[in-house]
């Protein structure tokens, strides 16, 4: 009888006893992992021991972590030990996992106030009805958006609404939130943070709801348990700690080095405290298995931490920083002229794959992503200004794409897992009988259209009329996603961005060996690569000309040292002595970190 695969993978992880400590540990237990420590591989093989070992059908496991960028890591990771996707599973974002498992099957029983059938506000419904919440608050002169984030984040973190901190610590704010949710309760919406908060509300106020989580999910396993969040902590608290009841078990990972969300409302200190709390075993991972010792050592230089992190490797990486007194736009020619192709022409890296140009905003985004054009030179863009928003649906369209490319090869995206993840995108399919049509309705129509040179538009109009609006349509909590693919429709038109795109481009943009990464530094957490490129590293862009105070600073810090663990080989800093804005040409140096590392590195 075959050994299954994650007993193979188990075996990679004796050598290291942090790492063979965490996979061995029974009961509640936390992983510190610090970068490229091996977190993902850890959790992962864990998370199938679990349930192989630990857990009868048809109970199952619940994984929740930060993104869905995130979630489609872990199941890539997952496939790879031959763990794939059931109705035992559950792998996705917080919110995901309190709207599918709490919130949907138990707010009508729970009574709790809000319309059915459930309907999520678009991103359009939330701006419309945000704007009207700051203009009856505070009035018509305020911007709504110089409120939006710091009502949302103290949304997040001020979760009591009956405590006299709720009003007290910033009432502009509470205001805000109050008459926000009133006017999306008016029209029957709920919004992606209701999905939690909601789904905490009833976790923490009915013992029931809790017993029927741990009936179903015995194990709860987070990753990035430093940027979830108060609300993820609380739930946590409820699941997995309640006094005289049966508890979820308890397996989390996470590094409060690379807590990069305040202004989302995380908060580090939440994982400290529970890896402190009675009964939690606990490891600090600190083999990094990534990085070369010297870009390991300028990190904690950078960080202003010394963390004893020590390289598998004894081979000697580069770090070198590039000036350029005109500002972006002359740091991002050189980039797309003169670095990219001098790593590829001496081989530094195989494929500009293996290339990653990071940057704070879409704004600088912007100026490499020209550059790279005028150079002919395909590249993957992930942020706000990408031809289109990276969404669990555009997400899943790649993947099919990547299928048609490759007729199903070995390496295409599972067939299994294209209809399970198409299947979730309406739960309405109550019976056996219509998930199977539907599955049975969309690969009929995928084998039709897997010519890799067939024009996008025409792609994407097929798989829309004949199988997607109407499956959409039917769950009634899908708006947003009918949104995004009918403006995915529109920029593949025949006056759209990306009119010119075929099925093997659309593909391409899962990520190939021949695109060249660009995206932000918070999107990049958790990825690594060959060669990093910290683009636009200036002062007033990191830390912003905002961010004066030393307490505002330790999180931009902390996305710099993102941003150079993310390095195997080389890191390049680009920085310049002025920058453009959207108002003016500023004139500044590099970011005060970079002049800080390079000064302590020289030393």
């Amino acid at each position: 009888m075959p050994i299954p695969p994650y007993l193979d993978a188990a075996k990679d992880l004796e050598p290291n006893k942090e790492q063979w400590a965490a996979y061995q540990s029974e009961g509640n237990f936390v992983a510190l992992a610090g970068p490229g420590s091996g977190k993902t591989k850890v959790l992962t093989t864990k998370l199938a021991k679990i349930i192989h070992e630990d857990i009868e059908p048809p109970r199952g496991l619940a994984c929740v972590t930060y993104s869905n960028e995130c979630a489609r890591e872990l199941r890539r990771r997952l496939k790879k030990i031959g763990v794939s996707g059931s109705g035992r599973i559950f792998i996705g974002t917080v919110h995901s996992f309190c709207f599918q498992h709490i919130v949907r099957p138990y707010a009508r029983l729970a009574d709790l106030d809000i319309a059915w059938p459930i309907r999520v506000a678009t991103q359009n419904e939330q701006n419309e009805q945000f704007s009207n919440a700051v203009s009856n608050t505070l009035g018509p002169d305020q911007n709504p958006y110089d409120w939006r984030f710091p009502s949302m984040a103290y949304r997040r973190v001020y979760l009591d609404r009956g405590s006299t901190v709720w009003k007290k610590t910033d009432k502009g704010c509470a205001n805000i939130v109050e008459e926000y949710e009133r006017l999306l309760r008016n029209r029957g919406l709920i919004d992606f943070d209701d999905m939690m908060l909601l789904g905490l509300q009833l976790v923490k106020k009915h013992d029931w709801v809790r017993s029927s989580i741990h009936a179903k999910f015995p194990a709860f396993i987070v990753d990035e348990y430093q940027d979830l969040g108060v609300p993820l902590h609380e739930l946590v608290m409820a699941l997995c700690f309640s006094q005289g009841e049966k508890n979820c078990r308890l397996f989390a990972v996470g590094d409060p080095d690379q807590s990069i969300y305040g202004f989302a409302g995380a908060q580090p200190n939440l994982l400290q405290e529970l890896s402190k709390r009675n009964g939690v075993g606990t490891e600090t991972l600190r083999l990094n298995y990534r990085s070369r010792q010297n870009i390991i050592d300028a990190s904690e230089l950078a960080l202003l931490e010394d963390r004893g992190y020590r390289s598998a490797t004894k081979e000697t990486g580069v770090i070198e920083f590039h000036g350029f007194p005109e500002g972006l736009k002359q740091q991002a020619a050189f980039i797309a002229s003169k670095l990219v192709p001098s790593l590829l022409k001496n081989e530094v890296v195989e494929n500009r794959g293996d290339i990653a140009v990071l940057y704070c905003t879409k704004y600088e985004g912007d100026f490499i992503a020209d550059a790279l054009s005028e150079a002919g030179t395909e590249y993957l863009r992930i942020d706000n200004n990408a031809a289109y928003p990276k969404t669990i649906l555009t997400r899943w369209l790649e993947d099919c794409a990547q299928w048609c490319m490759s007729n199903g090869g070995n390496e295409a995206p599972l067939l299994r897992s294209i209809i399970n993840d198409y299947r979730k995108l309406n739960n309405k399919l109550q019976s056996e009988r219509d998930r199977i049509e539907a599955g049975q309705k969309l690969v009929r129509c995928l084998m039709r259209h897997n010519n890799t040179n067939e024009p996008l538009q025409k792609w994407l109009h097929t798989l829309a009329t004949e199988c997607l609006f109407e499956h959409l349509r039917a769950d009634g909590t899908q708006d947003q996603e009918i949104a995004n693919l009918e403006a995915l429709l529109e920029i593949a038109s025949d006056d759209g961005k990306i009119s010119d795109w075929t099925i093997e481009r659309f593909g391409g943009q899962g990520g190939t060996p021949e695109h060249l990464n660009l995206m932000t530094l918070h999107s990049s957490k958790g990825l690594e690569f060959e060669v990093v490129i910290l683009f636009a590293m200036n002062d007033g862009i990191i830390p912003s000309y905002r961010q004066t105070k030393p307490e505002q600073k330790h999180e931009p810090r902390r996305l710099f040292y993102v941003g150079l663990t993310r390095a195997k080989t080389e890191v390049h800093i680009t920085y310049s002595g002025k920058r453009e804005t959207r108002y003016r040409t500023r004139t500044s140096g590099p970011s005060e970190f970079v002049a800080e590392l390079k000064e302590r590195l020289e030393k």
